[in-house]
Parts: C-alpha cells; structure tokens; sequence
C-alpha cells in the first residue's frame, strides 16, 4: 500500500524503536543478571509489578494526548524510554533497577493508545488508518527480529561495555523515533485547556471512564486479546508438559507465528471495510480462536507427528485470529471513541491488552492448563460468547453515534 509522509515516518519511527526494543529485550537479561548482579527472580518480580503500578499511569498518556497533542506525548513517549535504557548503565541495585524500571514500563504501557491517537489526526481516511496501524505492525515485528539478533554482539562480548554500549546505542534508536514521530503533521492540534466545540458540557461534567459500552468492548477485548496469552504462555508449558511433542516444536511454531502475521496482517487489515463488515471480525476473532483452542486439546491426546500437526494447526488458526482481531479493534477502538476524549478512550480500550499481559498467564496456569483437556474447550466456548457480544456491543455503539445521541445519555 502507499503510505502518506506522515504514514512512512511513523513507520519508521516504528522500525528505529522496535530495534530497541529487540536489542533490549533480547540481551537486558544478562546485563541484569551478569553485570548488575541481580538474581533473574528479582528481574522478573521488578518487571511484574512495575507492569502493575503502570497500569494506571499509563492512563495519563491519553489524558495528555487529548489536552496537548498526540505527536508531542508520543515523542515524550519514546524520549521516555530512550532516556531509562540509558539510565539503567548507572544502576546498581534492585531498587533504582525498580525505579528505572516503572518509568520504562509506563513510557512502554502509554505508547499504543498514543499512537493510535496519532495516527486518527495525521489520516483523514477510516479504512487507510487500519491498514497503517497494519504496516506499523509489520514494521514492528520485522524490527524486534533483527533487534535480537543484533543483540547477540553483546551476549557474545559479554561485557559490561559491550552492554552499556547496547543500552546506548537503544536509547538513540528512541531518539530517532521521537525526531521522526515530530515531524509528523496532525490535521488539528489542541489547545491547552480548550476543549473543542460542541463538546464543551460533556467536558464540564468530568467524565472519567469512557461509556458504558465502550467499557463493555474494553472488557470483552481482553478476552478475545486472549491469543497473546496463549502463544506465549500456554503454548508452550502445553508442548512441555502435556503432549510427545519434541522440545524444538515450541521455537519453531513461534517462529510460524511471526512470519504469519507478518505475511497476512496487512491483507486481512484490508478486510476492515465499513462498520458491518469490521464488527463481524470480532465474531470470527472469537470462533477462529476457539478453532485454536480445540486444535490444542486435540494435541494432548495423540503422539508423535499427530500431536505436531494438531499443534501447527493451533498456531496457524491463532496467528489468524490475532491478525483479524488487531484489524478489527484498531479501526473500532479509535471510530467508537468521540474525537475530543480520543487519547483518553484508546488508553482506557488499551488496559484490556495490558490487563491480559497482567493477569493472563494467572488465568493460563491456574484453570486452563490445570484442566488439561477440557480447558482448552471451556476456553473454546467461552471465546465464541466473547466475539459474538463483542459484535453486538460495537454494532450498537456505532448506531448510537450515527443517531448523534451523547454518551452520557
């Protein structure tokens, strides 16, 4: 697809910060463990519960997006993180890693919705927002790859300058991202404490929480967002655990998934037409994800190739329903929400993908994979109610804004 100028610069901005991130995330644990001393417990107890108390900062990002603009906070964003992964070179203990850590996090918590925000006042046109949310998306994964090979410098040199010069070297790639993401043009900028006409009384009543059924598409999003969940966590312990799969089958049905959604995010984006059409994904989002679950249990009840077929099966059905899913709420998440309370909308919408990073490997580990086999069908069924409500709840707060009735009402 040809992109505007403001298009390419975001998908630039894209690429430049996911290399970052895959050179972050691919070599921080060493770096933590191996330079800083920390024990791989505290890391990870670090990043849970900054992944927690970030939650609710990361709210402030739509906030502020609504009041000064979407291009500014977003460059604030990336300044943001580029700034803690070159602070974490003067860190010494657990509690400034802990420090360091939840303002990396919220920076991290508070980009999507900003973005998205970014992204509905730079294109005027529904349906090419959609399909540059899908590029952004592509880029962004194609970065995290090449990032974490790159990363492999560093683990090799397994040095502590060699990991300082990778941390560096990953805050200039967000400076990078924040000069690009400046240059992007908005088709109207806010006013400091302005709100725009016709909007002025439902901004002098304060609303706090966006409408009921935009709550309600919120929470039943982080239901069907459950495919993030399942590749990373249940997958898996699956494998591992609970079928005669070889141990190699989990690297490469990763490794199936990104080049999936790599291949097939920018054309099923294409499928977002029109408010009907784009509802009904969120109906196949949850029967191709309970599709998937069902694959899965199949596969803890045969051996050898079987349970490898039922296994790349499960992954292929789920790599679809994530490209589906990710078309679907990124067109309907920014549409349903009322231009003047956009940012605020998209970061309250965004809580239902962090929430399911949050609180999904619990629901993973402690019912699902602790049913075995029938988990992965109470899943199933679950997953198909989810979609088909979700479809109901948008369709009807899209006739809601065509009737023009206010949110409040």
């Amino acid at each position: 697809m040809k992109l505007t100028a403001g298009g390419r610069r975001l998908a630039a901005a894209a690429l430049v910060q996911s290399l970052g991130i895959g050179l972050f995330m691919a070599s921080s644990m060493a770096y933590f463990t191996r330079q800083v001393d920390l024990s791989a417990n505290q890391v990870a107890s670090g990043l849970a519960l900054a992944g927690v108390v970030a939650l609710g900062i990361s709210l402030l990002g739509g906030v502020l997006a609504d009041r000064y603009g979407a291009r500014r906070v977003l460059a604030a964003v990336y300044l943001g993180r580029g700034a803690c992964c070159v602070a974490y070179v003067f860190v010494t203990d657990f509690w400034q890693f802990m420090a360091v850590t939840l303002c990396a996090v919220a920076c991290d918590r508070a980009g999507p919705p900003v973005l998205q925000a970014l992204v509905a006042v730079a294109v005027p046109e529904r349906q090419e927002r959609t399909r540059l949310l899908a590029v952004v998306n592509v880029v962004r994964n194609c970065g995290l790859g090449v990032g974490a090979m790159a990363a492999g410098v560093a683990l090799a040199s397994d040095t502590q300058a060699a990991y300082r010069v990778t941390l560096v070297a990953i805050g200039l790639a967000f400076l990078g991202g924040a000069v690009l993401v400046l240059r992007v043009s908005e088709l109207a900028e806010p006013t400091a404490g302005a709100a725009p006409e016709g909007a002025a009384e439902r901004q002098v009543k304060g609303r706090v929480l966006p409408d009921a059924r935009y709550l309600t598409l919120t929470g039943l999003n982080f239901l069907l967002f459950f495919f993030d969940t399942m590749l990373l966590v249940a997958m898996p312990v699956w494998i591992l655990e609970h079928t005669d799969a070889p141990r190699a089958t989990v690297s490469v049905l990763f490794a199936l998934n990104t080049v999936l959604v790599v291949v097939l995010q920018i054309p099923v984006s294409k499928l977002a037409t029109g408010q009907r059409r784009t509802t009904r994904m969120l109906t196949w989002t949850g029967a191709v994800l309970a599709v998937s679950s069902l694959c899965f249990a199949a596969s803890g009840s045969v051996a050898g190739g079987p349970a490898v077929a039922w296994l790349a099966a499960a992954v292929v059905t789920l790599s679809l329903a994530e490209v589906i899913a990710n078309s679907a709420v990124w067109d309907l998440s920014i549409a349903l929400a009322p231009e003047e309370q956009r940012g605020r909308y998209l970061s309250v919408f965004n809580l239902s993908v962090a929430g399911q990073r949050v609180l999904g490997p619990v629901m993973v580990t402690g019912l699902l994979l602790g049913s075995g086999s029938l988990g992965w069908v109470v899943a199933a069924a679950v997953l198909v109610v989810a979609g088909v409500a979700a479809e109901r709840v948008a369709r009807a707060a899209g006739e809601r804004m065509r009737a023009g009735v206010p949110v409040d009402a």
